[in-house]
């Protein structure tokens, strides 16, 4: 799968934001000659060690799960009889997309809500940036994208410091993972940033009701939370000068979403 030329120019150096150029297997900024690899077409846009303690743990935690992830959700949505999959539906036709918009999907995943996307708007009509911490993850998300080459890229990158073009975005949006980020309300900023003046801002998680009932209990993951904090308080992340905030919590309590618009200049 190859680089889409044509959105080579929403990418930064996360250092300065300045443009990188193609170069080979590499994107180069041609101002300080940083170089960062391309691995499988993934451009490679972070630095592992300036990564903060919870972000570096929770990538090893998505890279071993990024194997059974898809299977799991499958498993999890029969489990609770469709409603995971009404929620997707739900916060996909939130995003209003339609033919020509440009959309960011922070923490992307294995793009299990592409699907959802796909019910709304067809893929090739938009352009999608795909952003993740983890290449595990990223690799599996590719595989459903493959076939949208033209219009598509995936990026590895810490969406606390996006690799991405200031005011690029019609839609910008995260689901899940964002409680633990080491600082979520900086990752919350950059969203605004890189969207276009009155974009539309949705981020969707789960509750702490889940993470101690669920996550801190289960086996597979509670070595990864049963230290975490947990004192997330999603409506503290909405950026000054952002215009009408909503936050509701969803799925009797489990989860929540929270949106907003950018700043009109």
């Amino acid at each position: 799968m190859a680089i889409p030329t044509r959105m080579i120019s929403l990418l930064r150096d996360p250092v300065g934001l300045e443009p990188l150029e193609l170069d080979g297997d590499q994107l180069v900024n041609k101002a300080s000659q940083r170089r960062y690899p391309i691995v499988e077409s993934i451009p490679v846009l972070l630095d592992a060690a300036e990564l903060g303690a919870q972000n570096v743990k929770f990538q090893g935690m998505y890279d071993w799960m990024s194997r059974g992830y898809d299977i799991a959700h499958k498993v999890g949505d029969v489990f609770f009889m469709g409603k995971i999959g009404r929620l997707r539906r739900q916060l996909a036709s939130m995003l209003k997309l339609k033919p020509g918009d440009r959309c960011l999907y922070t923490s992307i995943g294995t793009g299990v809500d592409l699907p959802y996307f796909a019910e709304r708007v067809p893929l090739e009509k938009i352009e999608l940036v795909g952003l993740d911490l983890s290449m595990g993850m990223l690799r599996r998300c590719q595989v459903k994208i493959r076939r949208y080459e033209e219009t598509a890229i995936l990026v590895q990158a810490n969406a606390e410091r996006l690799p991405l073009a200031g005011g690029s975005f019609d839609v910008v949006l995260h689901v899940g993972g964002i409680n633990f980020f080491d600082q979520p309300a900086v990752a919350v900023k950059e969203m605004a940033r890189v969207a276009k003046p009155g974009a539309l801002i949705l981020v969707a998680d789960e509750t702490k009701d889940v993470v101690k009932k669920s996550y801190q209990r289960s086996p597979f993951t509670r070595s990864y939370f049963k230290d975490a904090p947990m004192n997330f308080a999603p409506r503290e992340w909405v950026p000054p000068g952002v215009s009408d905030p909503v936050y509701e919590e969803v799925w009797n309590g489990k989860g929540y979403v929270l949106t907003f618009r950018a700043p009109v200049l």
